[in-house]
């Protein structure tokens, strides 16, 4: 009895991230939790489940333009809470969500402020070779709901990757 749990604890020692159930498992390259089942956002990269369809607008577009496009109803700009803001070469300039249209009024009620000066320019953003779990653990730390895809290369737009909680298609909890 005592050997086998010397055995046991030497095992432990060797392997802490892993045990006889896990290994083989480990070895293929899966990640698995103490709770015995694989982490499926640590195997799948931000860039493999992306959404390439871009809600963007123009960067000289003001929020009354754009107000009055959700106003109709424009599919290309009401489907979603949080839209990315391009420059005249497709580069990400910055955000803009709904509640910042909504701040925008406050603040201009003739709705004549560019998008640009009335979302985020600071932008988080995410790249394809990432893991989704690293996307979603950047989220809550960042403090934001929505985060596009660029590649490391240049600040061209690539793709828009939402874990957001409000009611775009592509939205739930955290993940």
């Amino acid at each position: 009895m005592l050997v086998s749990i010397i055995a046991d604890g030497m095992a432990m020692w060797l392997m802490p991230k892993s045990s006889i159930m896990t290994e083989k498992l480990a070895r293929r390259g899966m990640r698995v939790h103490a709770e015995y089942e694989t982490d499926v956002l640590q195997q799948v990269s931000v860039g493999e489940m992306m959404d390439r369809d871009l809600p963007a607008i123009s960067s000289d577009m003001s929020v009354g333009e754009l107000a009055e496009r959700i106003a109709h109803r424009d599919p290309a700009v009401s489907k979603h809470e949080g839209l990315l803001i391009l420059d005249t070469n497709g580069n990400l300039e910055g955000i803009i969500t709904r509640s910042d249209i909504s701040r925008a009024f406050e603040k201009d009620s003739d709705g004549k402020m560019s998008v640009l000066d009335a979302g985020t320019r600071d932008v988080v953003v995410t790249h394809p070779e990432e893991l989704l779990h690293d996307a979603a653990a950047k989220m809550p730390r960042c403090n934001i709901g929505r985060l596009p895809v660029v590649e490391r290369t240049s600040a061209a737009r690539y793709g828009w990757c939402i874990f957001a909680r409000g009611q775009d298609r592509h939205s739930g909890p955290w993940i």
